[in-house]
């Protein structure tokens, strides 16, 4: 039997042991040049949601997957539905859902408008011919697809995908894009169309000087649109969603309403929420710097549901939208981005949070 005893005394021992201690000494410079993978998996979980694919339709959609995120205080959950644009549709403080849960609870939808503009759309409704990008909509049963998501443990997330035309094929916009589902062509009809808008959502929770609850969800977006094109006048609606029982309005400023909109100037911040008791202690708000858009035109809508604006339907129950609207074009081949906070809790401290950041010190 032959033992080898790896150093010898010959010059292949020599070359050796230099060898050895060549790695030895280079080892930790190697540690400290070596990059390190990160780990951007996200905690998930299917939802349950229970609800119709589209208006009307009798196919049900059960459960969704969605991205869990809990603040560091461990008050809050908020979850982002991978199914539909990445967009937050649950936000449960101290255990109580604050949002409807089932659709969209924070939602970017755009509006494109061709009324006024070609005559077959004469005496149709403005928002039943825009064009009509949605973040967390479908088109006849297509949803906005998410492309891909990564996050920072469960503090922070970031997800994009591509705005659907929750207006279906009522838009007349030239040159659509057909949906594509699960790799096939939608079979719909009228055939859903995509967009040529894409949405990176990023979602962080930040401090809340106030202190209860201890954080809020800031969502960091932006949109870009991908076709060369002139300056395109934008409606933009940043929705909330709260179930039914959140009777109870509240907005700051209170003069931004839609036949009196306000300017970044005069009102560089608007928060709007709803919430479940009339001392609006429970319930959640939206806080939109206005100043990131310089916009002419910005304003609190108290019911933003879309047969509403395109139809004029009484829709009741089980949920209510509202938004806060801003104007703001958007070039082809360029992107806008912008930020909002999610304030759950009492509006008390969410206004107040909206007042320091319109002072500049959130």
């Amino acid at each position: 039997m032959c033992v080898w005893r790896g150093g010898g005394r010959g010059k292949f021992g020599v070359a050796f042991r230099q060898m050895l201690l060549l790695l030895v000494l280079l080892a930790p410079g190697w540690r400290a040049l070596a990059q390190q993978i990160p780990d951007v998996r996200c905690h998930v979980e299917d939802y349950p949601v229970n609800v119709v694919t589209y208006w009307q339709s009798p196919e049900v959609l059960k459960s969704v997957q969605v991205v869990v995120l809990k603040d560091p205080a461990g008050e809050q959950e908020a979850r982002f539905d991978l199914t539909r644009g990445g967009t937050l549709i649950s936000l449960r403080y101290h255990d109580k859902e604050l949002m409807f849960g089932k659709t969209a609870g924070a939602n970017v939808t755009m509006y494109i408008f061709r009324h006024g503009t070609e005559p077959e759309l004469k005496g149709a409704s403005p928002y039943w011919s825009a064009f009509h990008p949605d973040q967390g909509g479908s088109s006849m049963g297509v949803p906005s697809s998410v492309a891909g998501v990564a996050c920072s443990g469960q503090q922070a997330m970031r997800a994009l995908a591509m705005m659907v035309d929750a207006g279906n094929d009522n838009s007349f916009v030239r040159e659509p894009l057909l949906g594509v589902w699960a790799g096939h062509l939608s079979e719909t009809f009228p055939p859903a169309y995509s967009t040529p808008f894409a949405i990176e959502t990023g979602s962080k929770w930040v401090r809340n000087p106030g202190g209860s609850p201890s954080y809020y969800l800031r969502l960091e977006q932006v949109v870009v649109n991908v076709r060369p094109s002139s300056p395109q006048p934008i409606e933009w609606s940043l929705e909330g969603v709260a179930p039914w029982n959140s009777e109870y309005a509240a907005s700051f400023p209170e003069k931004c309403r839609e036949k009196t909109p306000c300017t970044s100037a005069d009102a560089p911040v608007i928060a709007t929420g709803r919430y479940q008791d009339a001392g609006h202690s429970l319930g959640f708000a939206t806080v939109v710097p206005t100043w990131e858009w310089k916009t002419s035109r910005a304003f609190v809508r108290d019911n933003a549901e879309y047969v509403v604006l395109s139809y004029g339907a009484v829709w009741a129950a089980p949920r209510r939208v509202f938004a806060t609207v801003i104007a703001h074009d958007l070039r082809g081949l360029e992107g806008f981005h912008f930020s909002w906070t999610v304030c759950a809790g009492s509006w008390g401290q969410a206004r107040s949070y909206a007042e320091r950041t319109a002072s500049g010190t959130p």
